[in-house]
């Protein structure tokens, strides 16, 4: 059996996306990353340990200002949703109050690492793949204006 690939449409693609402006390369990367983020996202909340469920809530992806990246974790709200997180996936060495008395440890879970180890495989091919869906989308949108 003999498999032949056209690599002709993927680099006339990467050219194009070259030759795009800043913003538009921003919002063409930021789609295929939030898209290729979905699965870890998914996996994650679903190895989170569920005490009150808001940990569970807050893990999402954010996009960066500046940058062509998302982050992707347990974001932070004004309700103090997951400002806990990096404790519940590193854990904690004991603690001790000024006024004395331990406060206890956590014990490391690593419930994102495992995710991203289980997702990885699936993550990076649907970013590239969103990436060339995403070019495509914005060609066929410009034609259509420029029409």
């Amino acid at each position: 059996m003999e498999l032949t690939i056209k690599t002709d449409k993927i680099k006339i693609l990467e050219d194009f996306f070259e030759n795009l402006g800043t913003m538009d390369q921003r919002k063409i990367f930021t789609a295929g990353f939030k898209k290729g983020a979905r699965p870890l996202i998914a996996m994650a909340q679903q190895l989170v340990p569920v005490r009150t469920g808001k940990l569970r809530k807050s893990i999402g992806s954010l996009m960066l200002a500046s940058q062509m990246a998302i982050l992707v974790g347990a974001r932070k709200f004004a309700s103090h949703q997951g400002r806990h997180g990096h404790l519940v996936e590193s854990g904690t060495e004991a603690r001790f109050r000024k006024s004395g008395g331990a406060t206890g440890t956590m014990p490391a879970t690593h419930f994102f690492e495992t995710a991203y180890d289980l997702t990885k495989d699936k993550m990076f091919d649907s970013v590239q793949q969103e990436w060339y869906d995403s070019i495509e989308r914005f060609i066929i949108s410009t034609n259509k204006r420029l029409k």
